[in-house]
């Protein structure tokens, strides 16, 4: 059960499956010979501006557009420049490897509100490697400096693998040298495993969870540093490493409680199906049949309520886990499972904090 009054305030449409690219990390890509095999087909133009209108009047104020690669529709500049004057705080992620001199003039015109680019690698040879792209490199630079001269707010964001590993430092130097010594890339470790259809292998590709903990260990040796110097308490990190014996889950609850995922936010995927949250496919229904009020009053009966999980209840390290149930059901196939990949995560970053003799 929900204990809480919901309201659509934060949306994803994702719309379109398919990329320019071929990333082996992708969760969610799928390609044109995959969408007619499954006998599902993109939403069109007309269908997708009809839809932001509908939200609009349900409330959401916040929304986000993503794919898939949104630049590769012909019509992604009819859809945007329709809902750019809807009055939602508008977002836009993209790969930067196709903004061309239409899509540029209509963001002068209605410029988003942010523009979330994602950064695979730093140089041609990586996204070779990573993407498929031989020339991806060149193209996201000639890309991301155009949309610098937008005056939205621009994150530079990347996801680490096996195969971008090596490139971490340069990406976050290029990140500084092109924007400003202020300004930071968004690093996510998170690859969980493919959903709705994905053709990419991520499993392949990610990081062991060694070399995951590997990656935040400069960031905890830095608050420790910060520790010694009296800048700041020991509190301050146990406080961000949750390091507690045993999470016991309240029984009954609505699954999405604690994120809100289904509560203020929901995805609708660019099959025309909406989920509570973008990482999910199991549980939605469908607002371009049954309108987008019916669809969003409907959409918590599609998930289970929660039940205490025995392992994670005993796990010494379960404060430390990053789990959430999305992540669950694509790593274990069920809301409950529990995913080893994220279990050693934790128990890694355990090591770590108590070889720092942080915990």
């Amino acid at each position: 059960m929900i204990n809480e009054e919901r309201y659509p305030l934060n949306g994803t449409f994702e719309l379109t499956g398919r990329c320019n690219l071929s990333c082996k990390m992708c969760l969610v890509r799928i390609g044109q010979q995959q969408i007619c095999e499954s006998g599902m087909r993109e939403r069109t133009a007309g269908e997708w501006i009809d839809m932001a209108e509908q939200v609009r009047d349900a409330g959401t104020f916040s929304l986000l557009l993503t794919g898939g690669e949104v630049m590769l529709r012909p019509d992604f500049c009819e859809i945007y420049e329709a809902i750019s004057k809807m009055g939602f705080i508008l977002t836009v992620y993209t790969n930067a490897t196709m903004v061309t001199d239409e899509i540029m003039g209509m963001f002068k015109k209605h410029p988003p509100h942010k523009i979330g680019v994602t950064m695979y690698g730093a140089s041609n040879e990586t996204y070779a490697e990573m993407c498929g792209c031989a020339d991806g490199y060149d193209r996201f630079v000639d890309g991301v400096r155009k949309l610098s001269t937008l005056p939205s707010l621009l994150e530079t964001r990347t996801t680490i693998i096996k195969d971008n590993l090596k490139d971490l430092s340069a990406m976050k130097e290029f990140t500084r040298r092109e924007f400003g010594e202020d300004k930071t890339l968004t690093v996510s470790r998170f690859v969980a495993d493919k959903i709705r259809g994905g053709v990419a292998h991520p499993k392949s590709c990610r990081l062991s969870p060694e070399e995951n903990v590997e990656l935040i260990h400069n960031k905890i040796a830095a608050l420790s540093h910060e520790v010694q110097k009296g800048a700041i308490t020991l509190t301050k990190i146990t406080e961000k490493f949750q390091v507690q014996h045993g999470v016991r889950q309240a029984e009954g609850r609505y699954i999405f409680e604690q994120c809100g995922a289904g509560i203020n936010s929901y995805a609708i995927s660019w099959d025309g199906k909406m989920f509570a949250c973008e990482l999910l496919d199991r549980g939605y229904t469908e607002p371009f049949d049954i309108g987008f009020d019916k669809a969003w009053e409907y959409l918590p009966e599609q998930y289970p309520l929660t039940k205490n999980i025995q392992a994670c209840s005993e796990c010494e390290v379960a404060g430390l886990c990053e789990v959430c149930p999305a992540t669950r059901l694509a790593e274990t196939g069920d809301w409950f499972g529990v995913p080893e990949y994220s279990c050693g995560e934790a128990r890694e970053t355990y090591q770590l904090l108590e070889k720092m003799e942080i915990v």
